[in-house]
């Protein structure tokens, strides 16, 4: 074997799994794409897939390991705290990682940390005696209310407070009562605002649970 040959087999590679993941948190997930990591770490394409199988791949591990870090209330008897302090927690995920919102619609499969910790919400449902549809019903709809806000309207912010803001609108044929319960009740980022909603969210689960529970 030549001098050259050995430099070659022995050369380290480029890169690896964890540097482009790295890349990818440092980079965010609003301007996240294939380009922007290959450019961050220095490498080609081709060196990114040999490592993530597809830009999803990236955005699924990067969403895992976000949650990963975050501390999301363990399962508990009290149904309706932990539905609140899920949704609760999952709304602040989201404020903090401008553009996740957007990418946990848009990914075809759910990551897989996200799909534990929405088990672990059914469970608690389960237990406290729901059918599995309000169970599924009541977990979905609390996971829904904290990413709607950021979803439903450009650019990273949280859409509720424009809303709101359209509202107060004279051209708009909206009852002035509704006008001053927007102005009133929606905050911005608008947490309160959605635990409000969760809030409703509970009590109709809380109407449909049997009565021997």
């Amino acid at each position: 074997m030549t001098d050259a040959n050995r430099r070659r087999t022995g050369r380290p590679p480029l890169t690896d799994r964890a540097t482009l993941l790295a890349a990818a948190r440092r980079i965010g997930f609003v301007d996240l794409t294939v380009g922007t990591v290959t450019a961050d770490v220095g490498v080609k394409y081709s060196t990114f897939y040999r490592h993530f199988s597809s830009f999803e791949a990236l955005l699924c591990a990067l969403v895992d390991q976000v949650l990963d870090e975050t501390a999301f209330p363990e399962p508990g008897p009290d149904w309706r705290e932990h539905l609140a302090r899920t949704s609760a927690t999952m709304f602040d995920v989201l404020r903090r990682h401008p553009g996740l919102g957007q990418v946990l619609v848009r990914l075809p499969q759910r990551p897989d940390r996200l799909v534990r910790i929405w088990a672990g919400t059914t469970d608690v449902l389960l237990a406290a005696g729901f059918s599995a549809k309000d169970t599924v019903l009541g977990t979905t709809g609390a996971f829904e209310l904290a990413i709607h806000p950021w979803i439903d309207s450009p650019g990273t912010g949280a859409g509720a407070p424009i809303r709101r803001d359209q509202a107060q609108d004279p051209r708009h044929p909206i009852d002035d009562r509704v006008r001053r319960a927007m102005a009133d009740a929606v905050d911005d980022p608008p947490a309160a605002w959605i635990d409000d909603k969760v809030d409703l969210l509970v009590e109709g689960l809380a109407a449909r649970l049997p009565a021997t529970c």
